[in-house]
């Protein structure tokens, strides 16, 4: 009972691992081979997406660990029941951790933030911001399959819907405005409170999409702090002038 236990056991961590296997490199020929990828350079995404050049060659050394270990385990599996089971398992050990990395970095620019108190490592800068209907989306519009990559940090939305929320609007600044080096200003939903790669409205985001649908042409938004430090970081003043 226990050996078939274990071939159970065996047969789905393999079959997991193979779609798993699929989801990132299918998820990384889109970010890197077709260029879709959209967070290149932006700093609250962590260090691997710093440089396409890093992202490259973490990502070749991941899938080949995700195609060595199963394939390990597989070759193990007649003298070694237990090892093959722990290979076998291991490349979704990792993929728990992938599932967990938006939420971490989430995490880390606001301690930093509250650490250093630093525009520069949090907040959208303050100044005037530009959003329009051609710069919105919307995560229903996304394939199940691209649900499913962002839900372990990759493809276009990564940490899926409790990051982002039904609506995302990218923000373009103004040549006014000093964007101190920050790039990938959004406003957007989700569970999370506040944000720092922009604006986080909460369930506002969606009355906010329709009137920016309503509006026709771009909307003007002044971004300003007051000096009351507010839980998560200082008040934020958002003015539209339609």
């Amino acid at each position: 009972m226990k050996k078939v236990t274990m071939n159970v056991f065996f047969v789905a961590f393999c079959l997991l691992d193979l779609i798993y296997l699929a989801m990132t490199a299918d998820s990384f020929y889109q970010e890197y081979v077709l260029d879709k990828f959209v967070y290149w350079g932006y700093p609250q995404w962590g260090w691997m997406y710093a440089d396409p050049k890093v992202y490259l060659w973490f990502n070749i050394v991941y899938l080949l660990f995700l195609v060595v270990l199963p394939a390990a385990s597989v070759w193990l599996r007649r003298r070694f029941c237990k090892t093959s089971l722990i290979l076998s398992a291991l490349p979704l050990m990792s993929a728990a951790v992938f599932a967990y990395m938006p939420s971490y970095n989430w995490n880390r620019q606001f301690e930093i933030f509250e650490a250093e108190r630093t525009i520069e490592n949090s907040r959208i800068p303050a100044g005037r911001w530009w959003a329009s209907a051609e710069q919105m989306q919307r995560y229903d519009d996304n394939s199940a399959w691209e649900k499913f990559k962002g839900y372990f940090g990759r493809g276009e939305w990564p940490g899926g819907y409790p990051i982002w929320g039904d609506y995302r609007v990218w923000l373009l600044p103004d040549f006014a405005t000093d964007t101190l080096g920050r790039r990938g200003m959004v406003f957007h939903g989700g569970n999370k409170i506040s944000s720092p790669w922009g604006i986080d409205m909460g369930d506002d985001i969606i009355d906010f999409a329709i009137r920016l649908r309503r509006n026709g042409g771009p909307m003007s938004i002044e971004v300003s702090y007051d000096d009351t430090e507010t839980e998560g970081g200082a008040e934020v003043d958002v003015k539209t002038e339609e």
